[in-house]
């Protein structure tokens, strides 16, 4: 998936955030570490270093949404880390993403931190953040 077809999905998702620049995804695929999986509506992006793994997004595009795409796309990216030797996930949500949070907790992810006032919605308004993480187990 090119980094414009990226910034068009994140687009498309109706994010309740600053939405990414195709050049901004082309620094982050560029970057060390970083790995993505795809969907023809969707993606997730993710760092590893050593044996911690950071999900940077995670999204889906909006008519789309409620349909397992990113389910299926966090679930293909825990495996691809465990064989990158990555042994947790952690992940920032915002408080207010109801759905994100639903999926993560059905996937066994655990509130770890709440991050005050930590980012800002499109209109401007500070937003916690919740800090969740799950212990990913090697496919032996």
């Amino acid at each position: 998936m090119t980094p414009k077809k990226m910034a068009k999905i994140h687009a498309a998702a109706k994010p309740n955030h600053r939405i990414w620049s195709a050049q901004e995804f082309a620094n982050l695929l560029s970057s060390p570490g970083v790995v993505a999986e795809y969907h023809p509506n969707g993606f997730a992006l993710a760092r590893i270093i050593h044996t911690d793994a950071e999900l940077l997004l995670l999204v889906t595009e909006q008519i789309k949404q409620n349909t397992g795409i990113a389910t299926g796309c966090l679930l293909k990216m825990e495996k691809h880390l465990v064989k990158l030797g990555a042994r947790e996930l952690t992940l920032e949500v915002s408080e207010s993403n109801g759905a994100a949070i639903n999926l993560y907790k059905k996937l066994n992810y655990k509130k770890i931190y709440i991050r005050k006032s930590y980012s800002r919605d499109k209109n401007g308004n500070l937003e916690n953040a919740l800090l969740m993480q799950k212990e990913l187990i090697p496919l032996y």
